[in-house]
Parts: structure tokens; C-alpha cells; sequence
């Protein structure tokens, strides 16, 4: 299992966040950087993988409802796909 730790604090940007997920899920360099493109990756994830988001408030007052939409991508996502796991810590 590979486990992986979001920094809401380096998300303060969407162009930001987006780098942060690329880096810290190793994600494809063809990955769109939006939400879509991250649903696509993360509800057809193979691999085992545990993601823990830290500092969810600092996400949330940066970036607002899509602070609070990558999180909801992240649970339904994690609804939908049986190798992914997600917490908020």
C-alpha cells in the first residue's frame, strides 16, 4: 500500500493545488490539472493507496467550494474505487 500526505497548506491556488496533487500522487504528466481529469485517475486507480489530507481548513479558506469539492471528489472516489482509501486528519 502506498500511502500519501496532502499539505492543504500548499494547495492556496488552484494552479497550486493541482501541482501538489500531481507531485504527491504521481500522477501521469498528461494529467489535466482539474477536477475531471483527477476523478479519472483516482476512480480507475489500481494500486493500492491510502491518501491523508492535513490542513483542510487552510485549504478550504484559500480556495473555498473547490477547497471542499477536491475533498468531496476524494470521498466519492473513494466510494467508487475499492483501492483507494481517504481520511482528513
Amino acid at each position: 500500500m502506498r500511502k500519501v500526505k496532502l499539505n492543504g497548506r500548499k494547495m492556496d491556488t488552484r494552479e497550486h493545488a493541482h501541482r501538489h496533487l500531481r507531485r504527491q500522487l504521481r500522477l501521469p504528466e498528461y494529467y489535466g490539472a482539474n477536477l475531471d481529469a483527477l476523478w479519472d485517475l483516482l476512480s480507475t486507480c489500481t494500486e493500492e493507496l491510502q491518501v491523508t489530507l492535513i490542513h483542510y481548513e487552510d485549504l478550504v479558506c484559500a480556495l473555498g467550494d473547490y477547497g471542499r469539492s477536491i475533498r468531496k471528489l476524494f470521498l466519492d472516489a473513494e466510494g467508487t474505487n475499492r483501492w483507494l482509501s481517504f481520511r482528513i486528519k
